[in-house]
Formats: C-alpha cells, sequence, structure tokens
C-alpha cells in the first residue's frame, strides 16, 4: 500500500517538492494535495490536531506526523543513496521544525526560481 502525503499544492514550490518526492520515492508514496476528497476522508478517519497546521502531512499508525518528523519519514522510503540525508535528523525537532517553518515562510518567493523546473 501506498504511503499517503499530503501537501499544500497551492504554489509552485510545493509543486515542485511534490515532483522531487515522486521522483525519490517513487511508487512508495502516493502525493494528495489539501483540499481533495482523499485528504477530507483521512481527516475524518483519523481525527487528530495536527490536520489544522499548514504543513506537509502524513499518517503514521494513529499519528498525524508534521513539518520535520513527515519529511524524516518520507525521506526513510527513498532508496539508500539519499539515506545521506538522515544525518539532519540528529538534530532536535524543534530546530528542524523552525528550519521547515523557515522554508514554507519563504516558499513563494523560491517558487519563482522552480517555474519552469521539470523533473
Amino acid at each position: 500500500m501506498k504511503t499517503p502525503i499530503f501537501i499544500d499544492g497551492n504554489c509552485r514550490f510545493c509543486r515542485f517538492c511534490a515532483k522531487v518526492l515522486r521522483y525519490m520515492c517513487g511508487e512508495k508514496i502516493q502525493i494528495e494535495f489539501q483540499g481533495t476528497d482523499v485528504y477530507q476522508s483521512y481527516v475524518l478517519k483519523y481525527p487528530h490536531p495536527n490536520w489544522e497546521v499548514d504543513s506537509i502531512k502524513m499518517v503514521e499508525g494513529n499519528q498525524v506526523l508534521i513539518k520535520s518528523k513527515a519529511v524524516e519519514y518520507v525521506l526513510s522510503l527513498a532508496p539508500w543513496y539519499y539515506q545521506i540525508f538522515q544525518i539532519f535528523f540528529f538534530l532536535p525537532s524543534r530546530v528542524l521544525d523552525k528550519g521547515y517553518d523557515f522554508i514554507a515562510k519563504n516558499r513563494l518567493i523560491w517558487g519563482k526560481s522552480v517555474d519552469a523546473c521539470e523533473l
């Protein structure tokens, strides 16, 4: 079964990240955009306060993982040659989440540079 990953999808940067994740993880993940019927069914099936957070989301067991925890899990699904990036996850979650928030805050600026990129 594919692991569903939920992203915003309203900006070029989010769509670019979805392409990168599909490229990295292939058939192991299913990218869904927030607001779709699939997203709404997961919100109803797994009630959790993290659904309200504006972030990448994924369901692991009965937990809804967000921000750096979701990225860490997605990275664990990638092939071995991407596992070098796991070194960043030795940092505390609050530090990684601050980095995630910084990137998310500036995604509209950075999205302009990825407009023409196709993987």
